[in-house]
């Protein structure tokens, strides 16, 4: 079932086309790997998505981005409420300087998604499970969020962003910056949580984008070349380009 559609979507930084023409349909309860080269533009249309691009100036786009059939750009959709519906992970681990606890009850306090102090104990400790950091964290709640390794630190973002009861995950890159043994409990997780989510993973590894995701879509120079079966993509693409990147021709 479809989540997200876009259709015929362009992004213009200023004069730079950034994303020509993209319509994909994203699927629910379904990893979708966005991969291509530096630069191609997967991770501009990602920030689409829950409209992160907002916050720069001269970004304009243009197209339909609907979610379970609405438009999300339309004037009476409130991005921050949005953003709580479509959560994000970035490359880099970005805790707040706050407590683990405080990370995690941050996103329901602001949207006032809990009545009371147990309502928010459970709201964090769910996620905090869900992110499958729980244990390690369990009984130092109150110690700040940086202190924490670094994959400890992404997933303790994972679970912040999962804490607001999204419908769809975006994570851009969000193994990138750690090591191999953090990247493997980041992809152990990532197959976990579509279970309950959308996820939408940019990923500039394409052993990752096997291992955890469904769905491929290869970006290229602002084009969306291909979108398929993870599996198609991968071991029988359509387009030159695609097969010319899988096999490293360039990128």
């Amino acid at each position: 079932m479809n989540k997200m559609t876009t259709k015929n979507v362009d992004v213009f930084y200023g004069e730079n086309h950034a994303i020509k023409n993209v319509s994909v349909d994203i699927l629910d309860k379904t990893v979708t790997a966005f991969i291509g080269p530096s630069g191609c533009g997967k991770s501009t249309f990602l920030r689409c998505l829950n409209r992160m691009n907002d916050t720069i100036s001269i970004c304009k786009i243009t197209g339909e981005l609907l979610m379970d059939g609405e438009d999300i750009y339309a004037k009476s959709v409130d991005p921050v409420q949005l953003r709580a519906r479509v959560g994000m992970v970035f490359q880099k681990p970005n805790p707040f300087p706050k407590s683990i606890y405080d990370n995690v009850a941050y996103g329901p306090k602001i949207h006032g998604l809990v009545d009371n102090k147990t309502d928010l104990d459970e709201v964090v400790e769910t996620s905090l499970k869900r992110a499958a950091i729980w244990n390690e964290v369990k009984d130092r709640l109150g110690e700040s969020g940086t202190s924490l390794s670094g994959g400890q630190q992404q997933r303790l973002c994972i679970a912040r962003a999962i804490a607001t009861a999204p419908e769809v995950l975006l994570m851009d890159e969000p193994a990138s910056a750690l090591d191999p043994i953090a990247t493997a409990q980041i992809e152990e997780l990532i197959d976990e949580l579509r279970h309950s989510y959308s996820v939408v993973i940019v990923t500039h590894s394409m052993q990752q984008a096997a291992r955890v995701s469904q769905k491929t879509a290869f970006f290229h120079m602002g084009d969306m070349v291909e979108y398929g079966d993870t599996s198609a993509i991968f071991t029988n693409p359509v387009d030159q380009r695609t097969q010319d990147y899988i096999t490293g021709r360039f990128g």
